[in-house]
């Protein structure tokens, strides 16, 4: 035995006092003041491990409960969309419908392109000193400020330091004079137009627009046959521009009016970066802004807004527009393609012209799913519970917390948690005569498809389930809301929650097995301390009986040799 150290010639002298007869005495007291500890703190372990394992079943299972009690399950829905014209997402708790979304026209952001440059470092200041322009977006215009000599980079820079709402950017689209400025409006919708007064600096030739009058046989024909001196009025981005035309006035004279500057604003302004041409017939006028624009000229011949052409401005690549649907059959307007206020919960994503079908539904497969979850893990959790408290007399199997109160009540009271709530209903009914009347009627477990099968499980229906929550949402909602609040709530009072019956029982254990691990370990030293002094008694006494068969020997050796002398 290694424990009693030096005294490695035990058992020399005598032959019977042996570390053989120690260990066995020792282990003897062992079997009797040891062991019955030992397995009082196996079975304490056992205990801990085995409830920390059902605890963990049981969170799973309240975790379960949770989401079947607040609501958000039976509130998820899916949307979708039968055609490619519309995207659609809703929010839990959206009402269940379907509609028709007629798509029109999608929205759109204004975008010019400018005429193009040999190099992004072309200058476009050359008046020898610095300029104020007006750009922005709608009505939110601000001036710019573009240094003499200042390229179209810097015109770019300009623009998007200057937070308008518009974004410019430098294309190269290849060939002679490749860079372009691209001008594009955050925002979509038909008031979200561009506005840019770049008059003072070179033709970026982003209108291309034809400002014309009627037909005009020459430049001798009048303009203005009134008897009266008439006024010409061009309103660009909401500053009004306008000349005197007198009467008797020609063509020429109102193409030179126009080139000499007499267009001018009310404070003597004049406007800059227009010019007039009398060419094919008509009366031909050149500006460079873009913008709301529009020309007033009553009582003259030119006749520009019925003549204009709008359409053939290539450097505009796409013009600001709204949105423009059907909500089943009724007219709708947006500036946006994300459409979020038409109904609440609900953001409709136009993606192109064209009809489609919009189905909201209740997520009826995602709720079963969550349903059948927790009657798996309730189940697991039940089986455990068996498992935990079983006794079998004829094997004399007992398990780990049979007897134990907590244990014992759990399983009914979580049945009873199911299984005995109700929810009245009010429904409507006919009578034998054909009138109609209210009727109360009472909803419960079975209804919803739950049933307790003979080994004390859940069985559910899921096909019932279905029905009835086709039939009657609300009252399912309620009915899981009522039982399985009542569920987690029991589920925290016995075994989840800090305060619970299991977590106290969780907590004398641990002491318990503190105090046994104290008394085995005390124990143990005890019996180490009593075998080493009989271990140190047995040497003392074996080394005094190997001296006295040693002086036996000697005093034999003597006398025979005594004898043998005769």
């Amino acid at each position: 035995m290694a424990e009693f150290g030096a005294l490695s010639s035990l058992g020399i002298g005598s032959g019977v006092l042996n570390y053989d007869v120690i260990d066995k005495l020792k282990q003897a007291d062992e079997e009797m003041m040891v062991t019955p500890i030992e397995k009082k703190l196996e079975l304490t372990k056992k205990k801990e491990s085995a409830l920390s394992q059902f605890i963990t079943i049981a969170s799973t299972v309240k975790t379960d409960t949770i989401d079947l009690a607040d609501g958000s399950l039976f509130a998820k829905v899916s949307a979708t969309s039968s055609g490619s014209s519309v995207g659609v997402e809703a929010n839990d708790g959206v009402k269940p419908q379907s509609f028709d979304i007629d798509v029109e026209q999608i929205a759109k952001n204004d975008v010019f392109e400018s005429k193009g440059f040999d190099s992004q470092d072309s200058q476009v200041n050359n008046t020898g000193g610095d300029v104020d322009l007006t750009i922005g977006v709608g009505d939110n215009t601000t001036s710019i400020t573009l240094k003499d000599g200042a390229t179209l980079s810097d015109l770019k820079d300009a623009i998007n330091n200057a937070d308008i709402g518009i974004t410019a950017s430098i294309i190269d689209t290849g060939g002679d004079d490749p860079y372009r400025l691209i001008l594009k409006a955050n925002d979509t919708g038909k008031d979200n137009i561009i506005k840019f007064d770049y008059g003072k600096i070179d033709d970026l030739e982003m209108n291309q627009t034809v400002y014309q009058s009627k037909s005009y046989d020459a430049d001798t024909d009048k303009v203005n046959d009134s008897g009266d001196t008439q006024t010409f009025k061009m309103t660009i981005n909401g500053t009004d521009y306008s000349m005197d035309v007198d009467d008797g006035a020609t063509v020429s004279d109102f193409v030179d009016a126009i080139n000499n500057g007499d267009l001018k604003d009310s404070d003597g302004n004049a406007l800059e970066g227009v010019s007039a041409k009398f060419e094919d017939g008509h009366i031909k006028i050149h500006l460079q802004q873009i913008g709301d624009i529009s020309i007033s000229d009553d009582n003259l011949t030119t006749e520009m807004n019925d003549n204009t052409d709008f359409s053939d401005n290539s450097n505009r690549l796409q013009t600001a527009q709204d949105a423009k649907f059907k909500y089943d059959g009724v007219e709708i307007t947006r500036s946006k393609n994300e459409v979020d206020d038409l109904i609440t919960g609900v953001t409709l994503n136009l993606k192109d012209t064209g009809l489609s079908h919009i189905n909201i539904s209740r997520n009826t497969d995602d709720i079963v799913k969550s349903v059948k979850q927790f009657v798996a893990d309730y189940n697991a959790m039940i089986s455990n519970i068996q498992s935990l408290t079983a006794f079998n007399k004829d094997t004399g199997m007992v398990g780990l917390f049979q007897g134990e109160s907590t244990f014992s009540r759990m399983t009914q009271d979580f049945n009873s948690d199911i299984f005995n709530t109700l929810i009245t209903s009010t429904t409507e009914k006919v009578d034998p005569n054909g009138q109609k009347y209210d009727a109360s009627v009472t909803l419960m477990a079975t209804d919803m498809g739950f049933s307790l099968n003979r080994s004390g499980m859940i069985s559910f229906d899921e096909s019932k389930f279905r029905s009835m929550l086709e039939k009657d949402p609300d009252h399912v909602d309620r009915f899981f809301e009522t039982a399985f609040t009542k569920l987690k709530n029991d589920l925290e009072r016995v075994a989840t929650g800090r305060q619970s019956e299991l977590h106290y029982l969780d907590e004398g254990l641990k002491r318990d097995e503190k105090s046994l691990d104290k008394r085995a370990e005390s124990m143990k030293k005890f019996l180490d301390m009593r075998y080493n002094t009989m271990a140190s008694q047995f040497a003392a006494y074996d080394n005094m009986m190997g001296q006295f068969s040693a002086q036996s020997s000697s005093l034999n050796m003597i006398i025979q040799q005594a004898i043998n002398s005769k």
